[in-house]
């Protein structure tokens, strides 16, 4: 849980004397921060893993695929409807609280936020048959399409506390929060698939449920803390409030519709552009999310990553210490790039087991096109954190460009290959697509200032190893790996140095 500090007190005299004096919330540093994340979160990965396994025991691969379609639907809506407006957290919560304007801000975004949502929610409640054709080529899913439009509303507020909570630099609370998500999901999805008949309304209503319950502690949090929200200066104008965070707004919310669509585009493709039945549709989705499970792992440790490190670079930026952000960008993505592409090699050398006994030979073409898909999902974490240049840069517009380029792409790719091929046709477009993304960012963070050296292209390539026997792509990261930290190929010596200071200060807090 955050640490706070007495000695930053507002309020310091209170007309109400049976009013609790409030202290500000204290900042976690990024070492001790990240560090944390990383720690509790490899404990919410491991209950994330065995609950995608657990859904892919207890569905059928129709069901798994409606799932997946329904989730993708809550990630892509839940933006949408709040048109990006919490993602300014991130970039301008310490600019207003610099200016002791914070408190109309936060509110002012949580009210039109969460009342857009509330009306698409309504909308999708009212008209089910309407956006089940939309979602799954089938009016039928009345039942399901309910759940996700009241889910929205849950999955919406739980994105707003996040995001403010981010944008704070409350690392250890947010990590909490998310843990807590996870360990209510696996608990409570798990059990409404016994009692559910409809097994992926089921787990779209315990996931709007688990939302919920997981923004309690941050709730708590800020309501006994809310004397960082006071105010002492002047009002904040509307005008001035929106003319300041409109652009980045509007490009933000932009950027987040494509990479939900970007996200989502595969399988909704297989849905509507496979040569064959809606039902067995559904179940090629199922087998694509089969093979998707651990890859994603590594998809939302990046988000994660992704997200608590922008408020830091925001920060650096804002009291002008530019090449340190960007250093610090730098050497997160290298050592980003050696760590997915190992998880990749050890997901690869323990596939038969999951697979053949775990899931019982059920998911023969998730496990077909797993390397490629630990491949372009390390492609795509790589890009999530690496765009954090260019919206602390305020150059979103370019972030937002090399998404639209890589969904055209993929769109036309999968176009082409699904009616062909299938199954693979769609992993090979996504793939394709996530590349041109990766690429895009790389020189856009390069042109913009964050300059792009070797070592971060060696990053890029890497993942492909992942397509060589596993065995094979274990020595060739050993090589890298040994380069890396032998030569200054891959990594710089301060980027070394900087890396050993890390990793000594947070030894010394354990011993400690």
């Amino acid at each position: 849980m955050a640490s706070v500090t007495s000695k930053s007190k507002l309020d310091s005299v209170d007309s109400t004397p049976d009013r609790r004096k409030a202290t500000e919330m204290v900042c976690d540093s990024l070492a001790t921060g990240v560090m944390f994340a990383l720690l509790l979160t490899v404990g919410q990965r491991v209950i994330g893993f065995v609950r995608g396994i657990l859904f892919c025991r207890l569905m059928t691969d129709q069901q798994l695929g409606q799932w997946s379609i329904a989730w993708s639907c809550l990630m892509l809506l839940a933006p949408l409807a709040m048109l990006g407006l919490p993602g300014t957290f991130g970039k301008y919560t310490e600019y207003f609280r610099n200016r002791n304007q914070l408190k109309p801000f936060v509110v002012r975004i949580g009210v039109i936020s969460l009342a857009l949502t509330a009306v698409l929610s309504i909308v999708m409640v009212s008209i089910p048959q309407y956006f089940s054709e939309i979602f799954f080529r089938d009016p039928s899913h009345i039942s399901l399409v309910r759940c996700i439009g009241i889910t929205l509303f849950a999955v919406a507020f739980s994105n707003y506390v996040i995001a403010l909570m981010e944008s704070l630099r409350q690392v250890r609370s947010v990590t909490l929060m998310r843990f807590v998500t996870g360990i209510a999901f696996a608990v409570i999805g798990t059990g409404l698939l016994y009692f559910w008949h409809d097994g992926s309304a089921a787990v779209t209503f315990a996931y709007g449920i688990c939302c919920l319950l997981g923004i309690i502690p941050g709730l708590w949090l800020i309501w006994k803390f809310r004397g960082t929200f006071n105010d002492s200066a002047e009002a904040l104008p509307y005008s001035d409030m929106w003319r300041r965070i409109a652009p980045f707004a509007a490009w933000l919310w932009v950027a987040n519709m494509l990479n939900n669509l970007f996200e989502i585009s595969d399988r909704y493709m297989l849905i509507h552009f496979s040569d064959t039945t809606s039902e067995l549709a559904q179940g090629l989705v199922g087998q694509y999310h089969s093979g998707r499970v651990v890859p994603l792992l590594l998809v939302s440790v990046a988000a994660m990553l992704g997200s608590v490190l922008m408020p830091y670079l925001s920060a650096a930026w804002e009291k002008g210490e530019r090449d340190g952000a960007c250093r610090q960008l730098n050497w997160t993505l290298k050592l980003m790039g050696l760590t997915f592409s190992a998880g990749g090699v050890l997901v690869l050398l323990g596939s038969p087991i999951l697979f053949d006994w775990i899931l019982q030979g059920r998911y023969s073409g998730g496990l077909a096109v797993l390397p490629l898909t630990l491949v372009y999902c390390t492609w795509f974490s790589l890009y999530y954190v690496g765009q954090d240049y260019l919206w602390v840069a305020e150059k979103g517009k370019l972030a937002t460009f090399a998404i639209g380029f890589g969904l055209i792409a993929n769109i036309g790719l999968n176009m082409l290959m699904i009616p062909l091929i299938g199954l693979w046709g769609a992993v090979i477009a996504t793939s394709i697509g996530n590349l041109l993304v990766v690429i895009l960012v790389f020189l856009f963070n390069h042109r913009c200032g964050c300059k792009t050296d070797l070592g971060i292209w060696f990053m890029v390539a890497l993942p492909l190893a992942l397509l060589l026997p596993p065995w094979v792509a274990l020595a060739t990261l050993a090589l890298v790996t040994y380069v890396g930290f032998a030569t200054t190929w891959i990594l710089q010596a301060e980027e070394k140095k900087q890396i050993s200071q890390l990793v000594a200060s947070q030894l010394a807090r354990f011993k400690g």
